[in-house]
């Protein structure tokens, strides 16, 4: 694991999400922490159940040291932020088609989950974030688009569309601009779309 995507603080933080045994690390922190690839900002939690009004009491016990903020808090959200590190517990209607794995007590969805989250959130039109994790991912062949695909059809169902994502993944124009600290050589955004349409031309000709 990759402990250098997370500054001091979020390392802090990071060891603390173990006391939440009921969610699972996603998204752009869970991937930065298996492949090493950007430094990641925020967490995001997911779990199939319902919010509990218990959780943000936990919250503030679990992070008691450090200053809490409620952004939002439902039935189906709770998002804070600890100093200046956002934190979303979310649920989360789709299954998990893999086994989590475990690290320092936290339970993080795997690079090739991540990457059909990704995939589906393409669906919805993205963040420059995105791109750049699907790049990084396939560029260093943890998974392919053909098995994002199967991933994806199979967690998703109906509700994802393989062809537009192909479509969007090649579409970059119009991406807000991020700032973002890479821990491996900087990407931009015409070598990403160049990239990915020689992927797509692959799976197209086969």
């Amino acid at each position: 694991m990759h402990l250098e995507a997370l500054k001091s603080e979020r390392r802090r933080i990071f060891s603390l999400l173990k006391k939440f045994p009921g969610f699972y690390l996603v998204g752009g922190t869970a991937l930065a922490l298996q492949i090493g690839h950007r430094i990641s900002v925020d967490f995001d939690l997911f779990s199939k159940k319902d919010i509990p009004k218990s959780l943000l009491p936990k919250v503030k016990r679990v992070f008691n040291e450090l200053e809490v903020k409620v952004l939002i808090n439902h039935s189906e959200q709770l998002s804070v932020k600890i100093n200046e590190t956002k934190i979303d517990f979310v649920k989360y209607k789709f299954p998990l088609i893999l086994k989590p794995i475990e690290f320092k007590g936290v339970k993080i969805l795997p690079v090739k989950e991540i990457a059909a989250t990704k995939a589906f959130v393409l669906n919805y039109r993205g963040t420059l974030k995105d791109y750049i994790d699907l790049y990084f991912i396939l560029k260093n062949k943890y998974v392919s688009l053909k098995e994002i695909k199967k991933l994806a059809e199979k967690k998703y169902k109906d509700e994802f569309n393989f062809r537009l994502f192909l479509e969007q993944l090649v579409y970059l124009e119009g991406l807000r601009e991020e700032k973002i600290e890479f821990l491996r050589k900087k990407v931009g955004k015409k070598q990403m779309q160049e990239f990915f349409e020689k992927e797509i031309r692959k799976i197209v000709i086969k």
